[in-house]
């Protein structure tokens, strides 16, 4: 009722400064902040409530990659002609690398050499688009981080521009109707990419991206409207370049594909050190030390993907013995994505019910979530998510990462988030009372009984 009531009330015609009406699936993507709703209408469900949208309110573009740009362009007015158009003001300069998203891990094994390459190709091939691809847990974004990093570092790329693409999910490995329908577009990606060149018009874009040899990053790629994005983009490089991370390969003449490899066995046996060490797991030490074949039948296990390697390790912490995790993975071997599946059902089965609640709330947020947030809109007790950190913790499904303020954020591996979204274990959802809880903490709302008398009832 609170959802519905919302809606009746982002209605144009009763409240006429109003430039979109809401449907009740865009409210509760907002109440949910989630992905999927524009800005245009955030703004709309703000000035329904008799609301300020101001910065804190939403999340930041450098964790969301779509937001704060646009929000600005909302309220200003038409921008007056330049004095001079043929020789427009150039931006600012600005920090270098802002943009550039933390690590989500503590160190990124062996991947230095094939960062090395994959740069030097963006720096010196005639290739203007590079698309990184590879399945999920490969780490690709890891990847693109350091490929960033090392080209300000090294002087190659005058800086680096990044825009993530929202994460989502897949039916038989293909994006849903209403999921593609909410892909981000041309026009998304162009207004972050100018609020990134510290606010340039959209209008300017080629020419500044033009003026001097940027590296732009596409995260997520494969949910993004990449048949209006690429040709757009290809016609104002050089000298500037793109490189995507993407499940999938683009089928587009003048884009490069280059496969993300696994890890090979050497990198593999010092991750599981690292972590042997690091979660103190005797089981594997004890293999780490005897050289065993057992390290080469996890390695075959993993595929050579680091999350399955973080899970394995994971289950045999839990488990207490090495034995018994290898010989309920067998039935996946070969088969990466099933190694996930059977690791994240596996911990849903063990972890607590509290555990499970705080696990799916941050699997509806698309840029983690902060302990202020899990304690107010999400009503949980510090006890609760001390046990729950732990748990998430010993299994690998949380990630503790800085937003572009300095805030602690709690977050999810992107595919951990997918399979939450897509039902893969609980199907827990939130209640239209704990969707209002949450409503309340955020835009510290009273109740929302008294936004319209004639929806307090129960239907």
């Amino acid at each position: 009722h609170t959802i519905q009531a919302i809606a009746n009330l982002a209605d144009p015609a009763l409240c006429p400064q109003l430039r979109h009406s809401l449907s009740i699936d865009t409210v509760s993507k907002i109440l949910n902040q989630r992905g999927g709703a524009d800005l245009a209408k955030i703004k709309s469900f703000f000035v329904a409530l008799g609301l300020d949208l101001e910065e804190d309110d939403h999340i930041s573009a450098k964790a969301q990659g779509l937001n704060k740009h646009q929000l600005d362009q909302l309220d200003q007015p038409p921008s007056s002609p330049l004095s001079n158009p043929a020789h427009p003001k150039l931006p600012e300069p600005c920090q270098k690398g802002i943009w550039i998203p933390n690590l989500r891990c503590r160190q990124v094994w062996g991947r230095d050499d094939f960062s090395k390459k994959l740069l030097n190709r963006l720096n010196d091939s005639q290739e203007s688009i590079l698309s990184l691809c590879g399945r999920a847990g490969y780490g690709k974004t890891e990847v693109a981080c350091k490929v960033a990093r090392a080209a300000i570092e090294q002087g190659l790329f005058t800086d680096v521009l990044w825009v993530k693409a929202r994460d989502t999910e897949f039916l038989d490995g293909v994006i849903s109707q209403p999921e593609r329908e909410e892909a981000v577009s041309w026009q998304q990606v162009s207004q972050e990419l100018a609020h990134q060149l510290n606010g340039c018009s959209t209008e300017r874009l080629h020419q500044w991206v033009k003026e001097e040899k940027r590296l732009i990053i596409l995260d997520n790629a494969e949910t993004a409207q990449l048949e209006e994005i690429l040709p757009k983009l290809n016609a104002m490089l050089n000298p500037s370049r793109v490189l995507l991370t993407s499940r999938f390969q683009t089928n587009v003449a003048y884009v490069g594909l280059v496969d993300i490899p696994p890890l090979d066995d050497r990198y593999a046996r010092q991750l599981l050190q690292c972590e042997a060490r690091y979660k103190k797991v005797p089981a594997l030490r004890e293999a780490l030390q005897a050289n065993s074949t057992q390290l080469q039948q996890i390695y075959d296990l993993s595929c050579g993907a680091p999350l399955a390697l973080h899970f394995i390790v994971g289950r045999i912490l839990d488990d207490g013995a090495l034995e018994p995790v290898l010989s309920a993975l067998e039935q996946a071997s070969g088969d990466v994505e099933k190694i996930y599946e059977f690791s994240l059902k596996t911990a849903w089965q063990r972890i607590q019910e509290v555990t499970k609640e705080i696990l799916c709330y941050m699997g509806d947020a698309d840029a983690g979530v902060t302990w202020k947030e899990l304690s107010g809109a999400g009503q949980i007790q510090k006890s609760d998510w001390e046990v729950a950190q732990r748990e998430l913790k010993r299994w690998y499904l949380i990630e503790e990462t800085k937003d572009s303020k300095g805030k602690q954020r709690y977050n999810v591996h992107p595919w951990v988030r997918r399979s939450l979204r897509g039902g893969l274990v609980g199907g827990w959802k939130r209640s239209l009372q704990a969707l209002e809880k949450m409503a309340m903490w955020k835009y510290d709302l009273g109740s929302f009984n008294s936004l319209n008398p004639s929806e307090n009832c129960d239907n």
